[in-house]
């Protein structure tokens, strides 16, 4: 299994963003530890259901899942190397979670919110979220050449120090407001007056001493000014993209086109979202009186 773990983080550090390759290092550390460091093809099913049954005792079921899924990940690659001949989690089902509420801001919590951000740079931020449906550490990893005006296209694609979740990279459409805003970034500096100009590899976001943000600081922030409007504590950034997601399907747009655009690897993840469509429906319809 040390072997194994050795050649899985190298393989991950090279096709993975950092926080994936920390989620394999974690589940490896976990099968050394529950395994021992044991040849790879004497771990059986039972084994699995075993360490299964170890972590729900330490860990939600959530992050169980999460092991499970990764192990998988892992033996597949075994598999394709050679290593092994067959997946010992083929059989294994994961654990059965309820399905959580997609949260999502309504048009008047967003508009408050955003019109009561004082720091320029927060605000930027969270309106580039909103127009876009981009996850944090995408927003915060994008540069000037990702930036298409002629066509209207900002890509999301993957770079030495920052991969995109699925790997994969995907095109967004540039709306009127998106557009706006990237006018309005450009002039933050003077001497840069369109974007000819621009140094292509600047990020769109940086810090007052010309860093890139980091996750934590943003979402701290953005956290911040929720609980200065007294708004729930269950919000959080990650809530801008389910926002711009689930406006899309309310908008009506095809659900392979709203895929696309939010970078989901699976249809089904999209679907998820189609449940709060429909609540907004049954409210619609509860409006009609007859009698």
């Amino acid at each position: 299994v040390e072997d194994l773990k050795k050649e899985i983080l190298i393989h991950t550090s090279d096709n993975f963003q950092k926080s994936t390759t920390q989620i394999y290092k974690r589940v490896l550390n976990d099968m050394i530890r529950i395994f021992g460091n044991i040849n790879i093809k004497l771990i059986t099913n039972k084994d699995i259901e075993n360490f299964k049954s170890l972590r729900i005792k330490e860990v939600s079921n959530t992050t169980v899942n999460i092991d499970l899924k990764t192990m998988k990940a892992i033996f597949n690659i075994a598999l394709r190397w050679k290593w092994i001949s067959e997946n010992p989690l083929k059989e294994v089902k994961q654990l059965r979670i309820p399905q959580k509420e997609k949260l999502s801001f309504s048009k008047n919590e967003l508009k408050i919110l955003i019109n009561n951000i004082v720091d320029t740079s927060l605000k930027n931020i969270v309106l580039f979220g909103s127009y876009t449906g981009c996850r944090l550490n995408e927003i915060l990893n994008v540069q000037w050449k990702d930036i298409n005006l002629p066509e209207n296209i900002l890509t999301i694609r993957n770079k030495e120090n920052f991969k995109t979740k699925s790997g994969k990279i995907r095109q967004i459409p540039i709306s009127d407001n998106l557009y706006s805003l990237l006018n309005a970034l450009q002039k933050v500096n003077p001497d840069k007056s369109n974007l000819a100009l621009l140094n292509q590899n600047s990020y769109l976001f940086l810090s007052p001493k010309k860093n890139i943000f980091t996750i934590d600081f943003i979402s701290s922030r953005f956290k911040q000014e929720l609980r200065k409007l007294n708004y729930p504590e269950k919000f959080h950034f990650h809530c801008l993209r389910h926002t711009f997601i689930t406006n899309l399907i309310k908008a009506g747009v095809n659900i392979n086109y709203v895929k696309e655009i939010a970078g989901h690897s699976e249809i089904q993840t999209t679907m998820n979202y189609i449940h709060i469509v429909t609540n907004d429906l049954r409210e619609a319809v509860n409006k009609i009186s007859i009698i």
